[in-house]
């Protein structure tokens, strides 16, 4: 697997949100990519903490902000401190 460079994303703007992060998508952004970034397919992702999730909901979201620029986006990230009440 060859990793994705930022300039997949074909859209500058995009590409300097994360220019001082990282150069290319890690592995699972990059197998993910065509589908969150080219397509309306759903996803569902489970992976192991620090392992780039947050990146990949960010190219779904970047996706829909380049096809529909005056659209909101919701993204609602569970909090480790808030999975404790569910044990109740």
């Amino acid at each position: 697997l060859r990793p994705l460079p930022l300039t997949a994303l074909k859209e500058r703007s995009y590409e300097q949100i994360y220019e001082n992060k990282f150069k290319t998508f890690n592995p699972i952004q990059t197998q993910l990519f065509h589908v969150l970034y080219h397509t309306d397919k759903p996803v569902l992702l489970g992976a192991p903490t620090g392992s780039g999730k947050t990146i990949v909901a960010e190219l779904a979201i970047l996706r829909v902000k380049r096809l529909r620029p005056r659209s909101k986006c919701v993204y609602i990230a569970p909090l480790r401190s808030l999975s404790i009440l569910s044990t109740f």
